[in-house]
């Protein structure tokens, strides 16, 4: 009996160890969040600017204006 006792404890402790880890799960085709996912403080990433190489487009158009001269 205490091997029983002891194989039911342990897959109790597995389940319990594995039920609360909180990771995202992967289920009929769908990657679930875990269910703390609203617990977490929202990052807000600031706007950038439209075209976001406007310096490396003003550079080569003064390498441009200089191989023209």
């Amino acid at each position: 009996m205490k091997f029983t006792y002891r194989i039911l404890a342990g897959l109790f402790i597995t389940l319990l160890v594995v039920g609360s880890t909180g990771c995202a799960v992967y289920t009929n085709g769908m990657t679930l969040p875990s269910p703390y996912y609203y617990k977490n403080t929202p990052q807000y990433f600031p706007k950038g600017p439209t075209f976001p190489f406007s310096n490396e487009a003003a550079n080569l158009q003064e390498t441009d204006r200089d191989f023209q001269r």
